[in-house]
């Protein structure tokens, strides 16, 4: 394991019960079960209600720099929705793990500025792609796990938007687009934890 993820987990770990972090391990593996078990058809079909309710949000209308992930594994297909917002003349910002931070970069073509990342998700390639900051961005989609009702979130362990969400303005809206199977009734939280503000999957919108 990097030294800098075995320092931030060391961090997190002492701010956490054991019973805690047994318990998170407990509910990703469950989570992550549901979340595989839908069928990849289904799994179109409901990424593409929830990506139009997510165009129809006033934050996705009025934004005009998008951070957001590009999609892997069985998550929520962020893919048309960001061939969507640039057809829409939004800018589009994609994170790229470097030394276990995220660096941002702009992309305007999926096809020519991606490559797989340390993880093997699509990332930016910075020879064909413009650094972006965070004070240029106005709307993040935030990648995760599982989520609450309450609008707490759970990652995937390994700190990267727990370090960066707290680095941005509270009025830079904050939205996750998941499943229903990835709602849990309660997801345990520390101190320093951020909610989003937002959270749409194929049935319903949670606000604060």
């Amino acid at each position: 394991m990097d030294r800098e993820v075995s320092a931030y987990l060391f961090m997190k770990n002492n701010q956490e019960s054991r019973t805690t972090i047994l318990f998170k391990k407990k509910l990703r593996k469950e989570i992550l079960g549901k979340r595989d078990s839908i069928p990849i058809s289904d799994r179109k079909k409901r990424s593409k209600i929830i990506a139009e309710k997510f165009y129809s949000t006033p934050y996705y209308i009025n934004s005009n720099n998008i951070l957001i992930y590009y999609n892997f594994g069985s998550e929520v297909d962020t893919a048309p929705v960001i061939s969507q917002a640039l057809k829409n003349n939004k800018s589009i910002i994609l994170p790229k793990v470097y030394d276990q931070e995220l660096n941002l970069y702009y992309i305007d073509k999926l096809s020519e500025q991606l490559e797989i990342g340390k993880y093997g998700i699509m990332e930016p390639d910075p020879r064909f792609c413009r650094a972006a900051e965070i004070k240029d961005i106005d709307l993040v989609v935030v990648p995760g796990l599982g989520f609450d009702k309450n609008l707490n979130r759970l990652g995937y362990g390994r700190g990267f938007y727990d370090r960066l969400l707290p680095l941005f303005p509270r009025e830079v809206k904050k939205i996750a687009l998941c499943f229903d199977v990835q709602v849990v009734d309660s997801i345990p939280t520390a101190e320093n934890d951020i909610k989003i503000d937002h959270l749409i999957t194929e049935s319903k919108i949670y606000r604060i």
